[in-house]
């Protein structure tokens, strides 16, 4: 509409006013708008996260004053090489490789949000479901640090935030004075029947990253050695099935066994003594000590992997 006082020259114009409808749609748009941008954020305050390594923080996150400037974009905990990395959060794997030279971890919580780890060699694969806690590598080598440690960040595509800020905090339970505390419960076994030992002996070489004392390569060490006499028995800590007996050039006599939810494998005995197909109750003989394969000597070398991911099988005892 157009108001004029009669002469060409003086003509005022105004401007047409949105029709309510128009204004309704308006309204619907922006409440849309503020619920996806906002979504992101309100998910990354909710997660709770637990520390991928226990080390003290040795580099705070520092918040960038833009998305593209400056800024320590995580946070630096103290960690050494080879040591065991440990999904914050439960998710989907989402990243498995290298970045920048760096090897690197990613697992998203879901609605993008996720947790960054680097450097870190991966003991998972993409798209592999991971729970709270689970190992999922160990840290690699790095130039990030003056002294080793692992950068774990958070994130959702755009933003980063303080991880720290949402490590899960224990409840404390304050107790009167003069009273006695009731004994915790006792802990949930993650393997059936709580587990014991396949062989008695020392552990000689731990899970994590290492020299091969042969091929002088630098790799993921995906068991734990258990040094013992050659012809130790070597039994079953689980019951289950075997689902493996051959030999294998690198692990020579190897048997694998299926439990519930869990596989275990035994290397470099000194022969085969079960069959594919066999049930074990726990605590029966699979084998015996050798140094069949790639060994230096007698001993066991013990591999599980849960949810077909590798973990150290000495946490499982």
């Amino acid at each position: 509409m157009a108001l004029s006082t009669g002469t060409a020259s003086s003509a005022v114009h105004t401007t047409a006013l949105p029709t309510v409808h128009g204004m309704r749609t308006l309204t619907a748009l922006l409440i849309v708008c503020l619920m996806l941008c906002s979504a992101p954020i309100a998910r990354a305050a909710e997660l709770e996260l637990w520390p991928p390594v226990p080390g003290r923080p040795v580099a705070l996150f520092d918040r960038a004053t833009s998305r593209y400037s400056a800024g320590h974009r995580g946070v630096d905990l103290a960690a050494f090489e080879g040591d065991g990395v440990r999904a914050g959060a439960a998710g989907v794997v989402s990243f498995a490789g290298m970045v920048a030279g760096r090897p690197a971890v990613s697992v998203d919580h879901g609605g993008g949000v996720r947790t960054t780890y680097t450097p870190v060699v991966s003991a998972v694969s993409v798209g592999q479901r991971v729970e709270q806690g689970q190992l999922i590598g160990v840290v690699g080598t790095d130039d990030h640090c003056r002294s080793m440690c692992l950068h774990w960040g958070l994130t959702d595509g755009l933003d980063h935030f303080d991880p720290m800020a949402q490590l899960s905090i224990p409840t404390i339970r304050l107790l009167p004075q003069g009273s006695t505390p009731q004994p915790r419960p006792p802990r949930v076994s993650v393997v059936p029947g709580g587990g014991r030992m396949p062989v008695t002996g020392r552990a000689s070489s731990p899970f994590g990253m290492r020299v091969h004392p042969i091929t002088g390569a630098r790799k993921l060490h995906d068991g734990t050695d258990i040094a013992a006499p050659c012809g130790t028995p070597v039994t079953a800590p689980w019951p289950g099935r075997v689902v493996g007996a051959a030999f294998h050039s690198a692990y020579g006599y190897r048997v694998i066994m299926e439990h519930d939810g869990l596989r275990t494998a035994y290397a470099h005995l000194r022969g085969l003594e079960v069959h594919v197909g066999d049930e074990l109750a726990a605590g029966t003989r699979l084998g015996a000590v050798g140094s069949t394969g790639l060994s230096t000597g007698c001993h066991l070398h013990w591999m599980a992997w849960r949810n077909g991911a590798l973990v150290d099988p000495l946490t499982l005892v």
